[in-house]
């Protein structure tokens, strides 16, 4: 039997995913990231390691007025 990485079953794909918020904090829009950063309302498929980097570049950016996620 093979041995199982920590993080099995992982999908090597992921969603990255912006909430944009208003000054209350409230939920606005959802956008989505491609992979080379750019915001559409269509969800793209991004490899996971990308993902990760995308959204933390991209919730920097944003700060408050969003809340990236990797889905």
């Amino acid at each position: 039997m093979a041995s199982l990485s920590p993080c099995w079953p992982c999908c090597p794909i992921r969603i990255v995913s912006v909430h944009l918020l208003d000054a209350a904090g409230q939920l606005l829009r959802v956008l989505f990231l491609d992979r080379e950063g750019h915001i559409s309302p269509q969800p793209h498929y991004v490899p996971r390691t990308e993902a990760l980097i995308l959204a933390s570049n991209q919730q920097i950016v944003l700060g408050t007025q969003a809340q990236v996620r990797v889905l």
